[in-house]
């Protein structure tokens, strides 16, 4: 199977909204390739779809596009039948332009389509397409053959708006722009496409990749958005398909991805969340450049995640960096700790399933508000990583203060959800019954290493080999026995990128390396296997969901450095 198939992996650039990418709009059944600009966050119905491309030989009959994507463009081979009759080609420049080259054919890119679309020629004699529902403009320029600009005028706007370019030989581009159209010094297609090429492999720093791990490396390269509005800082989208915004423990395994090469991106990462952070410590659920969402939040991972990132190259981030990291990992440790439980006698607990990242897992069944045993996990290890910031800096009253807040923690932990056979779940309002389910998230304590009680984490790892939620293919987040399981249940069963990457790492915190190193085995062969999905079928391995996924992709190339180091050793 070839992993870069442009039916599910989208064409952009790193830092960039412009993507073509293949989706179904309103009214087609069959996906087609649109032009899109993938700001404003995918509560949008049409999720920054523009332009629909069509290609047409020189009588106006349409024609097949066949379509071969790579990081410095996108190829498309027409054909009538199986006579090919011309190509075509795009790629993305300085800022957000799209330039194209194609041979023989007539290249459409026909308007969507809202309330106040119009076309206007603009005083310098450009024309200029206004795609008023998406609050953008495209202006058109041909730089060999010809473009113009079709519509029929409706009173109040007009309809079937198209940028048309043709020619036996034609070349040019499109600006994408909000406001006045940029001065954008004119290029070639060719030097665009080499300019993007030797960009990827500057990020990449090899020449040679396996496909997986090219796929990998340009999905977080291309899902890289730029800063501006509510984006401090340059971001990685979880996908330009349509999971086009940041959620806040999407971030940290971004990060993680990054991290050996882009150290710096990987410290935006966590900025890009903390710099929306609630004066109560509280994170959004998501941001993207035109707000952020305080409906939900997120696990509070980051504090692991930074400590993993540290782990693997101490010199990541700087004094100041890693100040404002303390500062905010210490805010949202006290959001959990003040606002989700009653006292300090009791477990902080997830309101909502979204809050807890396990959206619909079957811990939440019930509703909320539950206390699991992720949460008091991911906050120990917060306070040990704050703990470990404060003695570096010779700060040891703090340090210790935190220390202790680990350890009463883990007592909690132990204390309130540990059976004597695994961790459970339970909601709040009812401590003294335990929620059905079989998932994976009661292995999260065993991130929490050698402060674990050995007696448990000796009976989780038991539990975990022998109880069938560990695939071929890695561990499902839902056990294929438990009545909850669905295959393609979201977080009812499939595998997915985060957990395995954490308890992964719980097994390394273990020591238990023979299991670690399966899971992490199993994971990278799914991934080359089945490509950078969002998820995975747990027993067959397919891919589910969105098929361009960054943090599967971070998880793959960290796994498989991880694993490259411990063969080379």
């Amino acid at each position: 199977m070839a992993l870069f198939d442009f039916a599910k992996v989208p064409f952009s650039r790193h830092q960039r909204f412009t993507t073509l990418s293949m989706i179904r709009s309103a009214n087609d059944s069959e996906k087609q390739c649109f032009l899109r600009f993938v700001a404003g966050g995918d509560e949008r119905p049409r999720f920054g779809n523009l332009c629909r491309l069509e290609f047409f030989d020189a009588e106006g009959i349409a024609l097949d596009p066949q379509f071969s994507v790579s990081p410095g463009a996108l190829d498309v081979t027409l054909m009538r039948g199986e006579i090919q009759i011309g190509k075509a080609a795009f790629a993305i420049g300085e800022g957000e332009v799209l330039y194209l080259k194609a041979e023989y054919v007539e290249v459409r890119f026909c308007l969507e389509g809202s309330r106040y679309d119009y076309a206007f020629k603009a005083h310098d004699g450009r024309d200029c397409v206004v795609a008023a529902g998406e609050n953008l403009k495209l202006t058109p320029e041909a730089f060999e053959g010809a473009v113009r600009v079709d519509g029929q005028w409706r009173t109040d706007h007009a309809q079937n708006v198209a940028i048309c370019f043709s020619g036996e030989k034609l070349e040019g581009r499109i600006i994408l722009h909000r406001r006045l159209c940029p001065d954008m010094p004119a290029n070639s297609f060719e030097k665009t496409r080499a300019s993007a090429k030797r960009e990827f492999a500057r990020w990449c720093g090899a020449e040679q990749m396996a496909e997986a791990a090219k796929l990998a490396s340009y999905l977080l390269w291309a899902n890289t958005v730029p800063a501006g509005g509510q984006l401090s800082a340059p971001a990685i989208y979880m996908s330009k398909n349509r999971m086009i915004n940041i959620w806040s423990w999407d971030n940290a395994f971004s990060a993680i991805g990054v991290a050996k090469r882009h150290p710096q991106l990987a410290f935006d990462q966590f900025a890009v969340i903390f710099d929306q952070q609630d004066d109560s410590g509280l994170l959004p659920d998501y941001v993207h450049d035109q707000g952020a969402s305080f409906a939900f939040t997120k696990p509070p991972v980051h504090g692991w995640a930074i400590e993993h990132i540290m782990g693997g190259n101490p010199e990541a981030f700087n004094e100041d960096q890693l100040d404002y990291l303390r500062e905010k990992l210490e805010r949202q440790l006290s959001y959990w700790l003040t606002n989700t439980r009653a006292d300090n006698t009791q477990l902080p607990s997830y309101a909502h399933g979204n809050d807890s990242g396990w959206d619909n897992a079957s811990f939440f069944a019930q509703g909320g508000p539950v206390e699991g045993p992720d949460l008091p996990t991911f906050l120990a290890l917060t306070a040990r990583t704050i703990s470990k910031m404060h003695q570096q800096n010779g700060n040891d009253a703090a340090a210790k203060n935190f220390r202790s807040i680990e350890d009463q923690l883990i007592g909690l932990l132990v204390e309130k959800l540990w059976n004597g056979e695994t961790f459970t779940a339970r909601k709040q309002a009812d401590p003294h019954t335990p929620l059905p389910g079989d998932s994976l998230i009661q292995y999260m304590p065993l991130l929490l290493g050698e402060k674990l009680p050995k007696e448990i984490a000796n009976a989780l790892l038991a539990k975990l080999e022998s109880s069938g939620i560990l695939t071929n293919w890695g561990p499902a987040t839902e056990n294929p026995s438990s009545a909850f399981y669905t295959p393609d249940g979201y977080w009812r069963g499939p595998i997915w990128a985060p957990t395995t990457m954490l308890l992964f790492d719980g097994l390394m915190a273990q020591n238990a390396t023979r299991l670690a190193y399966k899971v992490a085995n199993r994971f990278t062969h799914l991934c080359e296997t089945s490509g950078m999905a969002e998820n995975f079928d747990a027993i067959d391995g397919a891919g589910l969901r969105d098929p361009a996924f960054a943090w599967t992709s971070a998880v793959y190339l960290r796994l498989r450095e991880i694993l490259a180091n411990q063969n080379g050793s």
